[in-house]
């Protein structure tokens, strides 16, 4: 099973889904990596440092078309949505209630969505919760 990542748009976002300490993780776990290439350089990772660890770098809309689950911070736009077929896993912040008629039009291509923004802030699912860890780390860049 491969998952992948594109990147988003470099100069608002100063984060990326996938970093190279996260590929061994995901490895170790059975699965490949797939990024788009010069994916994390705005943040001064080069595409070495993810050939190092194992990922493989491809062409955006290769990395679209081949992963089985897709890694985002943010919804991509529609040019880079018509690339992702049915029976995908689109996991990251897509912000459900303004991209509501997108997301839907996601669902209905048979595209799994999982908006994080959604999981419950309970202690159960507390090591899912990325509204808590996202407040913690602009804290600490304040």
């Amino acid at each position: 099973m491969i998952i992948g990542s594109i990147s988003e748009n470099k100069g608002l976002e100063k984060r990326i889904s996938i970093t190279p300490d996260i590929i061994k993780k995901y490895i170790s776990n059975g699965f490949k990596i797939l990024i788009e290439k010069d994916y994390g350089s705005h943040l001064g990772f080069s595409n070495e440092i993810f050939v190092k660890e194992g990922c493989d770098i491809d062409s955006k809309e290769n990395v679209l078309q081949k992963s089985d689950i897709i890694l985002q911070l943010n919804l991509p736009d529609e040019k880079n949505l018509q690339f992702i077929s049915e029976n995908k896993s689109l996991v990251g912040v897509f912000s459900s209630k303004q991209n509501k008629d997108q997301l839907i039009g996601l669902v209905k291509k048979k595209i799994n969505i999982f908006s994080l923004e959604l999981l419950p802030r309970i202690t159960r699912a507390q090591s899912m919760d990325i509204l808590s860890s996202q407040a913690n780390l602009a804290g600490y860049k304040a």
